[in-house]
């Protein structure tokens, strides 16, 4: 859980090349997880994809997999 009272640089401080390659990250991460077919390992990436997101000030977010 994210410490309210903790200070850090927010995603409006970075610098948007930053913000970019913080995102490119996640999304990649989260791509690689989804193609292990392991729901727990998944769940894992999202979670941490989540609070990473948060710990700086985003919105975090939320995975779908759509199944073809």
């Amino acid at each position: 859980m994210i410490d309210p009272d903790m200070t850090s640089l927010g995603l409006r401080q970075m610098h948007p090349m930053q913000v970019q390659a913080l995102m490119d990250f996640v999304g990649m991460s989260l791509n690689l997880a989804s193609m292990t077919d392991d729901r727990v390992i998944i769940e894992e990436a999202e979670a941490a994809a989540d609070e990473l997101v948060r710990l700086f000030g985003g919105n975090g977010i939320k995975l779908t997999i759509e199944v073809h």
